[in-house]
């Protein structure tokens, strides 16, 4: 019976680490590992046509990261733009939410947070049920947690939901009477948001 010495174990491990480590190293992907299409309701970015030239974008992430929530739901607005052969989009809506979930064991959480102009969407759970609620409302955040003895074990996710107008040409600039303005160059938003 052979037995390995250690310097043959620890020449096999560092030749299996680079192996490893050079693999990840050549990845063409520049975005991160989070970030992709969503499946069901899991996370990553959703989007539905509601007109030619609007959408509403959603992306879903874990945690309660929310610039990176928003930040991946316009990077998906810009490579929708993009693919659609429109140069800049205005987002029309925007509403950012965090769920805190519910604990293993407890009675529940309720937050909700909104930077839109139209609308505030919260999320209730208790110790059986889930129930959502949209009204109108001012910019504000909330949060109510009651939690119990595995308060860690918690699924805390961030979704933001954008809806955008695409347009081509002069992009606009300032405040419309019917909407408020914020438009993006969708090139130059997919340039920075994207690591190129």
């Amino acid at each position: 019976m052979k037995i390995f010495n250690i310097k043959s174990a620890s020449a096999i491990f560092a030749t299996v680490m680079a192996l490893i480590l050079s693999t990840g190293c050549t990845s063409s992907s520049t975005h991160s590992p989070g970030y992709r299409a969503a499946k069901g309701a899991g996370y990553g970015y959703r989007e539905s046509k509601i007109a030619e030239d609007r959408y509403r974008v959603s992306y879903k992430s874990r945690g309660n990261n929310r610039g990176e929530a928003e930040d991946y739901a316009l990077l998906r607005a810009a490579e929708l733009t993009l693919l659609e052969d429109f140069d800049w989009f205005v987002v029309i809506r925007q509403d950012t939410q965090v769920d805190h979930g519910m604990p293993e064991s407890g009675f529940g959480a309720s937050t909700s947070y909104r930077s839109g102009p139209d609308y505030v969407t919260t999320r209730d759970c208790g110790l059986l049920t889930c129930t959502t609620s949209t009204r109108p409302a001012p910019t504000s955040y909330s949060a109510s947690l009651h939690t119990g003895s595995h308060a860690q074990n918690k699924r805390v996710s961030t979704e933001t939901s954008l809806e955008i107008r695409m347009g081509r040409g002069v992009r606009p600039a300032g405040t419309d009477s019917q909407e408020s303005i914020e438009s993006y160059d969708a090139l130059e938003v997919r340039n920075n948001l994207n690591g190129n």
